[in-house]
């Protein structure tokens, strides 16, 4: 088992920058360096890309289990020997610099190889969401300028001029992976990621070597994983999680990857037994469908954490009373900061629960107005972050890049609150705030108070269009016994205010979700 001293050491990475004036002491300093033209906080000793953190795996963890898929087991070198293999077959295409492949596939060794052999061969990534309908593909193939398309299982037959994944992987010759520097730029673009789209058409936010890096250590330094560790890779490798809080840090640890392609939460909770996994990390959705499955027998478990949505209290208590011992975390991040932007964790749960936590090693915060000017301290506003993690922009969408990011300060939409010590209190989308007769009502504070009562398992609040005071609120519920529109508003009123009552009042069988498991407003309001 490695030291946390040797699990933090990360001076000997090729391709580090490290200025002069440190010292060779074990750690990753945290210095500051010019990104996206402004001021940033960056480790000082880091892997430049994210194909020389490979690279580090293969130097130091050559032998060591790597990855897993079913009764498929790879070494670090083995997946990097599939990785160079299939670099290769991408290039002898006569796919250039920048150009972009598009995949659609299931959550295999395949799709990871594919990953890093994009980024290996100075390509781009387009991930297709796999729960989305096919015609939902084709702006993302479209924006993008995929000069390949490639798909595995019943995808091959959905998407366009698709060729089959593995087959193209495999066209040139086996061999090694070829060790050193990579020579790759950092802040240059290996996938896109497109956003979720639950407020509007979604954008492809770039994921470049750079930010991947600071994410995947900062990941690190909070997990502290070791070679001994196992991380279950639930989210797809399409989604931004997937790269940075499950193989980026195992990558720096010699930890081993267990690749989750499964809708079932049963399985998955059977997985975790299997395979003996420590960390953990999904939806709060996919928890509570995970604690109704039973968390029993999972004594290797040691880090669970949560995030894309708020962690509601109950499923918190409820997590840790079927996991005793385990350490929680909750993340709050965006596909364009790489994952997390902040982490609430476990020692601070008791003292600042409802609260994500404070911003990363490596990122700072700032809470602005309406005219962008700083809030005073506890007043309400947009959240801003700088810092590493921050994406260079979206691909084919300079308007919107212009408008996400000034001055090197990310505009995440979130409205939140934060603390004197610092913790972030996320309060709703700025596009989703309630604006009931002038006065502001914030939909994550409604929904919590709503999953108190008693009787309501889960809920979820839009603004719907009202005569007298501009918006309305209707609420959907779902709830573990009857419950009238009357008894909830009463349970509002007496517990926040009586304009935050609902007008609407709706029970349903399970709120929409898109395929992160986000609450889907936009498929809500079409129901109002």
């Amino acid at each position: 088992m490695a030291t946390t001293e040797d699990r933090l050491d990360l001076a000997d990475c090729l391709g580090m920058a490290v200025p002069h004036d440190l010292d060779d002491r074990p750690g990753d300093p945290v210095v500051t360096e010019q990104w996206l033209g402004a001021p940033a906080l960056s480790y000082a000793r880091r892997p430049a890309t994210v194909i020389d953190a490979l690279d580090r795996a293969v130097r130091l963890h050559a032998d060591r289990p790597g990855w897993t898929e079913g009764d498929v087991h790879l070494s670090w070198q083995q997946f990097a020997d599939r990785v160079e293999r299939a670099a290769d077959s991408l290039r002898a295409r006569g796919l250039g610099p920048g150009e972009a492949v598009a995949v659609a596939s299931g959550n295999t060794l395949d799709l990871a190889v594919l990953l890093f052999a994009c980024a290996r061969a100075s390509l781009v990534m387009v991930g297709l969401n796999t729960r989305l309908a096919p015609p939902q593909w084709a702006y993302m193939v479209e924006h993008m300028q995929t000069r390949l398309r490639l798909a595995s299982g019943p995808f091959l037959d959905q998407l366009d001029g698709a060729e089959p994944l593995g087959d193209v992987l495999r066209e040139a010759p086996e061999r090694s992976w070829a060790a050193g520097p990579s020579g790759l730029a950092e802040e240059a673009t290996y996938q896109v990621v497109f956003t979720s789209g639950t407020t509007g058409r979604p954008k492809a936010s770039q994921v470049v070597h750079r930010a991947s890096v600071h994410s995947g250590m900062s990941y690190q330094r909070v997990l502290l994983l070791g070679p001994e560790d196992v991380t279950a890779v639930l989210f797809p490798m399409y989604y931004i999680s997937a790269m940075h809080a499950h193989v980026l840090p195992a990558m720096l640890a010699g930890a081993r990857l267990v690749l989750v392609d499964s809708q079932s939460p049963r399985e998955y909770v059977e997985l975790l037994r299997r395979e003996g996994v420590t960390w953990a990390y999904a939806v709060p959705s996919w928890w509570r469908l995970a604690l109704r499955a039973g968390l029993d027998d999972l004594s290797r478990l040691s880090r669970v954490a949560a995030g894309g949505a708020p962690f509601p209290l109950d499923l918190q208590d409820g997590l840790r009373s079927a996991l005793p011992g385990v350490r929680l975390h909750d993340v709050y991040g965006l596909s364009e900061t790489h994952s997390p932007g902040c982490i609430l964790h476990d020692q601070d749960f008791a003292e600042h629960a409802g609260t994500v936590g404070r911003p990363l090693d490596c990122m700072e915060a700032e809470v602005r107005d309406e005219s962008g000017k700083p809030c005073r301290q506890g007043e309400a506003g947009e959240l801003w972050l700088r810092g590493s993690l921050v994406t260079t922009g979206y691909a084919g969408d300079a308007e919107a890049t212009a408008a996400a990011i000034v001055d090197g300060w990310f505009d995440t939409g979130d409205i939140v609150r934060v603390c004197e010590h610092g913790f972030v209190t996320v309060l709703d989308r700025s596009k989703d705030m309630i604006n009931r007769g002038g006065t502001k009502v914030f939909s994550a504070e409604l929904e919590e108070l709503l999953r108190r009562h008693p009787l309501i398992e889960d809920a979820a609040v839009v603004g719907i269009p009202d005569v007298l005071g501009g918006e309305a609120i209707a609420a959907y519920l779902v709830v573990r016994a009857p419950v009238t529109p009357a008894e909830v508003r009463v349970w509002v009123r007496e517990g926040m205010a009586d304009y935050a009552a609902p007008k609407v009042v709706e029970v349903v069988e399970a709120l929409p979700r898109n395929a992160v498991g986000k609450t889907d407003k936009q498929a809500l309001r079409a129901l109002t």
